[in-house]
């Protein structure tokens, strides 16, 4: 479901290294581009915003003081500074996901439950809104089954056919887990009854597939490969600097 602030707030364009910390938000309508540094805001937050206290989110004990109000560019220089090893350290070892019971990551297909569900790890907005941008393009073929949507030839480990299936039952358990409510519908209307999610099962084999290939190549796009899923860890710094990127979703909600 896209939150009211997405739907309502305008679009930020201010570069993020400028902005106090505290000020940005992902999962709001926000072009400011950099793969890397818009993954490192979701990391840190400010303790005391009028001495510039900044702390990880993890733990909320301040690694740095200005003396005034920090800009995000102020911590990241200050974290890839002489200073900063140790939060460097911390930044290179963040659990993929969130959410995670015991050995209740994967349940056994078929199972769909309201208990809380693993997440991925709230600084990595920006993937889940890239995958979910796949997902809104593939839905285009419902209308048009002989939609152009490629997938992936090159780049990626090759997926099997079994993978696709998982994959794809996987999101649909997302997709089961957060219905989206009504267009136009705010917090004032009350309760609504929310939309039924699209099945991506019917969608015709060939999209599910590129669907699943593409997945693969979000992942990797943020230095996150079979390894690092099956650890179930991450780190900033395999996240590609990436100056000039902007995610997708938010390119389109801010043009719209």
């Amino acid at each position: 479901m896209e939150s009211i602030l997405v739907e309502r707030t305008p679009p930020v364009h201010e570069p993020i290294q400028d902005r106090v910390v505290g000020t940005v938000e992902l999962d709001r309508v926000d072009v400011a581009p950099g793969r890397r540094l818009r993954a490192f805001t979701a990391l840190i937050h400010c303790t005391d915003a009028t001495l510039g206290k900044v702390a990880l989110r993890a733990n909320h004990s301040p690694f740095m003081e200005k003396g005034f109000p920090a800009t995000y560019g102020d911590a990241f220089e200050w974290v890839c500074g002489d200073e900063g090893a140790e939060i460097r350290a911390e930044l290179a070892d963040l659990p993929l996901r969130i959410n995670v019971h015991g050995n209740a990551f994967l349940r056994e297909k078929g199972e769909f439950s309201h208990a809380p569900d693993p997440e991925l790890h709230k600084a990595l907005q920006d993937l889940g809104d890239e995958i979910n941008e796949d997902i809104h393009e593939a839905c285009f073929a419902f209308d048009d089954p002989d939609l152009f949507y490629p997938g992936v030839d090159d780049g990626i480990e090759p997926v099997t056919d079994e993978h696709v299936e998982l994959v794809i039952w996987a999101m649909q358990r997302e997709l089961l887990r957060e219905l989206r409510m009504p267009v136009g519908w705010t917090a004032m209307d009350g309760h609504a009854a929310s939309l039924p999610a699209v099945t991506l099962v019917d969608l015709p084999w060939r999209v599910q597939r590129a669907l699943v290939e593409r997945r693969r190549l979000r992942y990797q796009e943020f230095g996150i490969g079979y390894e690092q899923w099956k650890q179930g860890k991450w780190s900033l710094w395999d996240v590609p600097e990436d100056a000039d990127w902007v995610p997708r979703r938010q390119q389109r909600l801010a043009a719209s």
